[in-house]
């Protein structure tokens, strides 16, 4: 479902079927290869309308996204000094200005590389082909007491915090491999499935996404390295702002076949809006 009068394109889209056992995700230990996963899915094709189209741009307290200017000085996102010492520092003052969050930690970040000649030999991911949430009601208090010293973890926890994806396209264009995301206002509740992710050290939590033909779906097109999109991946607020985003990377074959492959990073933050 989109609204007709804006631009879109057709294009499939893999969801999670609702099933009787827990489905789970096994983490490749290679992150060049891919993970396995338990579960039925189903892909269906939809038109996913180009965002920068609406008449007002989404807010990530309405939508659960919002696309922003960003220039970065990251020259090459390869460089893995470049990113902590960088890049880091300019997501937590973009999140700070944009949110209005008190703290903003940082706690990972994945490169996700479609071309497999460059994955392998900088060890990034694959983009992930799955309509999915990162965390669920569960596993995002969990995840805070599992990354921050305990004192921390209590300030974090005894206000509004959430958890914010800042996703950039950092190659010449994400047009062959873009990034679709839901109007988190046209999700229901029962349309989020919690799934065990399983790494070699620990078991976490996500929700996959099951389809209906309410959702809305869009994308940003022609995203360059100086715009991030911000995704909403949890908060504890229950005011009416979205607190999920179901996302996911499609192929788009509208794309011009010289199209290159897609290289983004993304990365993960937990934001306080709790007194400093």
């Amino acid at each position: 479902m989109h609204d007709t009068a804006l631009p879109a394109i057709e294009a499939p889209l893999n969801f999670m079927v609702r099933g009787h056992e827990k489905p789970q995700i096994f983490m490749s230990v290679d992150q060049a290869e891919p993970n396995r996963r338990t579960g039925e899915f189903e892909t269906i094709e939809l038109a996913i309308a180009d965002a920068r189209a609406l008449a007002e741009p989404p807010t990530l307290d309405g939508h659960g996204f919002a696309l922003v200017n960003d220039a970065t000085a990251v020259t090459d996102f390869y460089d893995e000094n470049a990113i902590p010492d960088v890049y880091y520092p300019e997501i937590v003052r973009l999140l700070k200005k944009e949110t209005g969050a008190s703290d903003v930690h940082i706690f990972d970040h994945t490169l996700r590389v479609q071309d497999e000649a460059k994955r392998r030999e900088h060890g990034t991911r694959l983009p992930v082909p799955m309509v999915h949430n990162d965390y669920t009601e569960r596993s995002g208090p969990a995840r805070v007491r599992d990354l921050l010293e305990p004192a921390k973890a209590e300030k974090f926890l005894a206000h509004r915090f959430a958890m914010v994806n800042v996703w950039r396209s950092f190659g010449a264009s994400a047009e062959r491999l873009p990034l679709a995301v839901a109007d988190g206002r046209t999700i229901r509740t029962e349309d989020f499935i919690a799934v065990d992710i399983v790494y070699h050290d620990r078991t976490g939590e996500i929700f996959y996404n099951a389809h209906c033909d309410d959702q809305r779906w869009y994308y940003f097109s022609n995203m360059h390295r100086d715009e991030a999109l911000l995704l909403k991946c949890y908060d504890t607020a229950e005011d009416g702002r979205t607190r999920y985003t179901a996302h996911t990377g499609f192929e788009n074959s509208a794309a011009p076949a010289d199209t290159p492959p897609r290289e983004s990073i993304e990365v993960r933050t937990l934001l306080s809006f709790g007194p400093d």
